[in-house]
């Protein structure tokens, strides 16, 4: 069930510092801003007069490092100084004409709010302050230092392209716009965190996309009361519907192919200025078990890979647990030479079977997290070293049993496989637990934790849809791409779940 609410107007200008412009007045004045931002060495305030007549006073109010100086000499300051004749204009005059694109430059606004300017001046725009007439003309100048569009980090791929987003939002926003040229192509932005005035792209294709969904994800982003974005994990937690599951429920990636990708299927983007990553919304089960390269091969291939990481996620979700129930509690399900060789190597070992796969699941976490947190050069080299000595070193030392080494490592080998790192992340917390069970009560507790994973699974919604769709509801025509990928040219419809306006993929 979709949710409903009256139609609202997305925010797109947060008024800031409005607790101190009440204060001090709302008249837009050089004596109001510098109160406000003077304080910072990095802000430039340079009195100018127009062609040298101290009548027509002007001042030029700026960041240093967030924009373009040259551009700024070239198309702002050097044609009202030098070139551009005003006569005998008064003020008001003067900013009518520059108004009316006596500049030679793209974008600029007319601000006669004292929050809109300052807005504009920390984010990156050059203002022209008339103190006389009230009133300010900014100029979008950036120009700090970004990084260059370079390849994919995290989700790598043979065929399909190699560029990635990176931390600047106008970039990003470009390059969707290379992807889908479409006019139906929507972003609109809104400012989340107080302190960061941090821009939010909102993306989604006009007459394809649920209305539903797109207002949810804006109501749900304009109710994020934060000081500031500077992780991703703000936005997400503040628009997922259960906050307390430890699977992803929005769909994060950091390729444009990936992104345009769900956009076009009738999901909603979210660009976040400043961070590389971006979400989709709403996010499925399946979404997380299909890999970047999916549908750059063979559909055969393809659909053995997928299939492949179906029946990994259930290798690396119930492995352990299944190897302490069998040889804990049913060593009748075991054959004869397997048990054997089981009891001959944990002879000398101490410990239960339990303690064994609990110690090599933490010590593989360890290693994993020191390889994450170290420096990429020695990352590698770290882990393998680590993996080899612990491994050996424990089995050396009788502390455990070879056979657990090879049971943790089919379980760890197995959980790599899985395209999305949070959803490995759920899985390994949820291993655990399904661990404890069947330490307790041997397969039953196996079945229990299946279960119990199964229910929260059923249960949970996003955005109106369910997380285990096309397995559930009457998704039952579209299970063509889920365990295996068929042909494109059989994948005519959109999901049925997204309730798309338009649910045809091509006529």
């Amino acid at each position: 069930m979709f949710f409903k609410r009256k139609k609202k107007e997305f925010k797109t200008n947060q008024p800031i510092f409005r607790e101190k412009i009440e204060k001090q007045g709302e008249e837009l004045t050089t004596s109001n801003i510098s109160n406000l931002i003077q304080h910072s060495a990095d802000i430039v305030f340079h009195s100018v007069n127009i062609r040298g007549n101290k009548d027509l006073h002007v001042t030029v109010i700026f960041i240093d490092g967030l924009i373009d100086i040259m551009g700024m000499d070239q198309f702002i300051l050097k044609p009202i100084l030098q070139e551009i004749d005003f006569g005998k204009c008064g003020i008001e005059d003067i900013v009518e004409i520059i108004e009316h694109s006596t500049l030679f430059h793209g974008v600029q606004k007319i601000r006669t709010e004292l929050s809109e300017c300052v807005n504009d001046i920390m984010d990156g725009s050059v203002a022209l302050v008339f103190d006389k007439a009230k009133k300010a003309v900014t100029f979008e100048m950036k120009g700090f230092e970004k990084r260059n569009i370079t390849e994919p980090t995290e989700e790598n791929v043979l065929k399909g392209p190699k560029d990635a987003f990176v931390e600047v939002l106008r970039t990003n926003t470009a390059t969707l716009r290379r992807t889908i040229k479409t006019h139906n192509l929507v972003i609109e932005e809104t400012t989340v965190g107080k302190q960061t005035l941090t821009k939010v792209a909102v993306v989604y294709l006009r007459g394809i996309t649920n209305r539903h969904i797109i207002e949810e994800v804006k109501k749900r982003l304009d109710n994020i009361n934060t000081d500031g974005v500077i992780s991703s994990g703000v936005i997400e937690e503040g628009i997922i519907d259960h906050k307390y599951s430890p699977f992803p429920q929005i769909m994060t990636t950091e390729r444009p192919d990936r992104f345009c990708a769900s956009v076009l299927e009738g999901r909603v983007g979210i660009v976040i200025d400043g961070l590389p990553t971006t979400f989709v919304a709403p996010g499925t089960l399946n979404q997380f078990l299909q890999g970047p390269k999916d549908y750059s091969q063979n559909f055969i291939s393809s659909s053995i890979f997928r299939l492949m990481r179906y029946v990994l996620m259930i290798i690396t979700l119930l492995l352990p647990g299944f190897y302490i129930a069998i040889t804990s509690f049913h060593h009748e399900m075991i054959p004869t030479e397997l048990a054997l060789s089981i009891t001959a190597s944990k002879e000398g070992v101490p410990f239960p079977s339990f303690v064994e796969v609990i110690f090599m699941l933490i010590a593989f976490e360890a290693l994993l997290e020191a390889g994450l947190r170290l420096p990429r050069n020695i990352s590698q080299a770290v882990t393998i070293v680590g993996a080899l000595v612990v491994g050996e070193a424990a089995v050396e030392a009788r502390l455990v049993s070879p056979a657990v080494v090879v049971i943790i490592s089919m379980t760890a080998v197995a959980s790599f496989t899985m395209p999305d790192q949070d959803f490995s992340n759920a899985l390994r917390l949820w291993r655990f637990i399904i661990v404890i069970l069947t330490s307790i009560i041997g397969l039953y507790g196996l079945s229990v934790g299946g279960l119990l994973l199964l229910i929260h699974l059923s249960k949970m919604e996003t955005f109106g849809v369910p997380y285990l769709t096309p397995f559930v509801a009457t998704e039952d025509k579209q299970l063509q791409d889920t365990l295996l990928r068929l042909p494109l040219s059989t994948m005519y419809k959109r999901p049925i779940s997204l309730k798309t306006t338009n649910k045809k993929r091509r006529s």
